[in-house]
């Protein structure tokens, strides 16, 4: 019995020996807390009273927000993921390059306006929201542009353009051959316009290749069956209703016409393709004619 008694004391004091040592430990962990946030508070409280009493509070904020910025990082605030919506034809390269920031940097960092504003600058896009998702995402949205015809330039060559008149970029032509070829100095700035009037017709936008502007001011409507249709200045819609109106009366998108003027609102003046022409002019003889 003197044995178990023996070995029950031992056991005892071990245990309260433990105690005293765990006791010790937690006191010294709570000792380290307190040091660590008075040596935080002195920075940010007695740091800034110093350095302003001798004139260098600059140098304070500086440290300090070098301060914020590292302890970010070590919360793990840094940019780990970019999430991107509304993205189809923009190059995803040259995105991420307007994005301008890397996997691993701070967030907190991240200038949302300034990288709006880059991204807004890449030809396809039409608008951007750029925002932070606390702790390590970047949100980005983009609304891109939207073709609406091929701009002729002075040397033949093509260029994509927006109803905006923006002129798009990286883009392969073959992909939008079905757009209408316009020519003109200010045509990509007043296609919008034109081009909105003339889809109120689908069947007739259909058969609509190209347009033309004429003196900075109206436009010539080439069809794919090579009629010129001239429109006014002014009016446009009612001038295009009363093309669809003759073509259901007269079947003119039938006849060989070269011309359609509609520039004057009272009155349709229509020219015949030189074949037609020729043959009104001198009629084939009757058989047995003398």
């Amino acid at each position: 019995m003197r044995a178990i008694g023996t070995l029950k004391e031992q056991a005892r004091e071990r245990s309260e020996k433990l105690d005293k040592q765990n006791g010790v430990a937690s006191n010294v962990k709570k000792i380290a807390r307190v040091l660590w946030w008075a040596g935080f508070v002195g920075v940010f409280t007695l740091g800034p009273i110093a350095l302003w009493r001798t004139g260098k509070a600059d140098t304070w904020l500086l440290i300090a927000q070098n301060e914020a910025i590292r302890l970010s990082a070590d919360f793990g605030m840094t940019v780990k993921n970019i999430e991107v919506s509304g993205r189809e034809k923009t190059d995803p390269n040259a995105l991420l390059a307007a994005i301008g920031k890397k996997p691993g940097t701070p967030i907190v960092t991240f200038d949302v306006d300034s990288a709006r504003e880059r991204i807004e600058e890449l030809s396809w896009v039409r608008s951007a929201a750029v925002e932070r998702q606390l702790p390590d995402t970047l949100i980005v949205s983009i609304v891109e542009r939207q073709p609406l015809a091929l701009w002729q330039t002075h040397n033949g060559g093509h260029i994509l353009i927006d109803g905006d008149g923006a002129q798009l970029q990286n883009y392969e032509l073959g992909d939008y051959l079905n757009l209408p070829v316009l020519v003109g100095d200010d045509a990509p700035e007043h296609a919008a316009e034109m081009l909105s009037i003339i889809k109120t017709i689908p069947h007739l936008y259909k058969e609509v290749t190209g347009a033309q502007r004429i003196g900075h001011r109206r436009w010539n409507i080439q069809l794919s069956n090579g009629m010129y249709v001239r429109l006014p200045e002014k009016d446009m819609d009612k001038a295009w209703k009363r093309l669809e109106l003759l073509d259901q009366e007269h079947d003119l998108l039938e006849r060989d016409v070269l011309i359609v003027d509609l520039r004057l609102p009272d009155r349709t003046f229509v020219r015949l393709t030189p074949g037609a022409a020729e043959l009104r002019r001198n009629p084939p003889k009757k058989q047995g004619a003398v």
